[in-house]
């Protein structure tokens, strides 16, 4: 089979497309026949060098957002059953795990970071990771759910999203934003957007901010930020008394300041959140199952030009790209 591979070196240039082999799949692992991934900035960032997590092996195949048909029948899925892959590697015994949050595993990481990921023809997970997919979920959506709808629903529930309260999203038009916006508004929350873009208020935003436009007076329950250092202080600002602001990206920076006094008189929270557990994962379905959700979609690239979705992913775009292997 063929696969995207970059390293020893990284960037965008050193990117390449190799044969390899298929992993035979053992009596607890699924053979999956990819049908579409999509470029995030976990891949995008991996890609370049911008690496958070520990990476192997090396050289790598990257790829965390994964959806295929089934290719041989495993003990709990038939052949040609939908999938997508659940990007966490977890061994069900550390404390994590055995909590329920197998995300955290002491022992695990991203699929696709400390493992190799799915921008192949075909990979081989095991069968806790692979998830079907119900049939009411489109492909573009289900491609966004591991990564983009995950991290959402997982912030919005550890900040305390309820009906009546107000949400400040930056990065409203990325990936993350959107679902968090869609599900913000099923939530019964009030919606506000941070972005460059205006066409995000179709999908639930009250009203949308252009980037760093945010009215000094105004104040959120509950703020939003996907982007990092630039909007930091800004983020900050505009969390009401004793709100909460949920962080889980570092886009344009990983460090910032913080007015320790302005946090405890305020009775502020701030908390960290990354991906969700499989229960999160299985509450995500459910609600979207139910719901439609609609994915903007900029660009769809072939397999075989991986280098030119890249360069896409570098520009500003309406919308996320997704890469096809059909």
């Amino acid at each position: 089979m063929k696969a995207v591979f970059v390293g020893p070196k990284f960037g965008n240039s050193a990117v390449r497309i190799e044969e390899t082999g298929i992993t035979d799949p053992g009596r607890e692992d699924v053979l999956v026949k990819v049908v579409a991934a999509g470029l995030n900035p976990l891949d995008y960032n991996l890609i370049n060098g911008n690496i958070v997590y520990n990476l192997k092996p090396v050289p790598h195949i990257p790829g965390s957002e994964v959806i295929g048909i089934v290719e041989r029948e495993s003990r709990s899925f038939k052949k040609g059953q939908r999938v997508m892959v659940y990007n966490r590697v977890f061994d069900g015994t550390c404390e994590m795990c055995r909590t329920h949050r197998e995300h955290l595993c002491t022992n695990g990481g991203i699929w696709g970071v400390v493992t190799n990921g799915g921008y192949s023809e075909y990979v081989t997970v095991p069968e806790k990771n692979a998830i079907a997919i119900p049939d009411s979920i489109d492909n573009d959506t289900a491609v966004s759910i591991p990564i983009g709808a995950l991290t959402a629903y997982r912030a919005l529930k550890r900040a305390g999203a309820s009906a009546g309260k107000k949400l400040l999203v930056y990065g409203a038009s990325g990936n993350t934003g959107i679902f968090a916006i869609q599900f913000a508004g099923i939530m019964g929350m009030d919606v506000y957007g941070v972005s460059r873009k205006d066409w995000v208020r179709e999908y639930g935003c009250t009203e949308v901010f252009g980037d760093g436009k945010v009215p000094d007076q105004f104040r959120a329950d509950i703020v939003m930020n996907s982007l990092g250092t630039l909007f930091w202080d800004d983020a900050v600002k505009h969390i009401q008394t004793g709100g909460t602001l949920v962080s889980f990206g570092v886009l344009t920076g990983r460090e910032a300041k913080l007015d320790i006094a302005s946090l405890y008189t305020r009775e502020v929270s701030i908390i960290g959140s990354t991906g969700g557990d499989l229960k999160d994962l299985t509450e995500t379905l459910e609600i979207m199952k139910t719901h439609k959700f609609r994915v903007p979609v900029a660009k769809r690239f072939a397999f075989n030009d991986i280098g030119e979705a890249l360069e896409e992913y570098s520009r500003i775009r309406d919308g996320r790209i997704i890469i096809e292997f059909a």
